[in-house]
């Protein structure tokens, strides 16, 4: 099926994503799209600041895709929400959860089809302000979730080995060592000017009900509220975080009577001692961790492209 010209695209790839095969791919869905008259013009993400290598690309742009996984939809978000430009992930990361709740894939004529049709929604964006890190001249956006505990230091130790591609085999090693190593955290969190102590253990903020490996410890988190979604869930020790696991893979942490639900535009966690911090699995401040964090809702909203009805 051919369609009338004048879309055009940018297709943003992960150079280690999908173990180095994300360059072939997207520029195989390239040619497959522009035999459907749809001009796409390929661009590989870099270290740098996105707004530095994707920012010049986005006028007059109709839709971002984005090759790779979870870490690559966070780092060109907040550009294509400047830029009012939608987004869609081919998955080629280890969980690809955006993908996942969105129901995108990587068919050329799924595709095809969705950037003709333009069924958009609008999303919002996190963003976390931490102590000693990211500081608000540079906030560390997120579009899926973020936490602070156990799971925080998986991510901090994996980012500190990672040599390249990553597959769930890789967090295998990391979790026993951080079994071994985890202390957690005496916590506080205040969310639209209510204080609350927690205790010590794991809070999870999420924008969207998904999370590794299905255990989705806020189902009940939507994406277009204005609000993000906060769970404590109570650890003094390793074992305890990992006990949680199971009871969150079921849906039956919520009860739990030491869990605690709270949903809020501002989130702010106070950590007695230094605790680490990740986004949409992605380590960010400082890796000996920090005592303040603030997670809100951004301004901009991020635009998705949807699959086609």
């Amino acid at each position: 099926m051919r369609y009338a010209a004048g879309v055009q695209v940018v297709i943003a790839y992960n150079p280690v994503a999908g173990r180095g095969r994300a360059e072939a791919a997207a520029g195989q869905l390239a040619a497959e799209l522009s035999r459907a008259a749809i001009v796409a013009r390929l661009v590989a993400s870099r270290q740098a600041e996105a707004a530095e290598w994707l920012r010049p690309l986005l006028a007059g742009t109709d839709a971002l895709v984005i090759f790779g996984g979870d870490g690559a939809v966070r780092a060109a978000a907040p550009e294509a929400a400047r830029a009012g430009v939608p987004i869609w992930q081919v998955p080629m990361g280890t969980e690809n959860l955006f993908a996942r709740h969105f129901r995108m894939g990587s068919d050329a004529s799924m595709l095809t089809r969705a950037l003709h049709a333009r069924r958009l929604r609008d999303i919002d964006l996190g963003i976390a302000t931490l102590d000693g890190g990211a500081g608000e001249a540079d906030p560390a956006h997120f579009a899926i979730m973020a936490s602070v505990g156990f799971d925080a230091d998986v991510v901090h130790a994996l980012a500190r080995s990672r040599t390249g591609a990553i597959t769930h085999a890789s967090y295998v090693p990391i979790m026993l060592s951080c079994l071994r190593a985890w202390h957690p955290a005496e916590l506080a969190w205040e969310i639209d000017g209510e204080r609350e102590w927690l205790g010590h253990g794991i809070v999870v903020v999420g924008n969207l009900p998904e999370y590794g490996v299905r255990l989705n410890p806020t189902p009940d988190a939507r994406c277009d509220d204005g609000l993000l979604d906060a769970v404590f869930l109570p650890a003094e020790s390793p074992l305890e975080a990992i006990a949680w696991m199971p009871l969150l893979r079921a849906r039956l942490h919520d009860r739990h009577p030491e869990v605690r639900f709270r949903r809020g535009a501002r989130v702010r966690i106070d950590a007695a001692s230094a605790a680490r911090v990740q986004v949409d699995g992605d380590a960010v401040g400082s890796p000996d961790g920090v005592r303040l964090m603030l997670f809100r809702t951004a301004e901009q909203r991020l635009s998705v492209l949807l699959p086609p009805e």
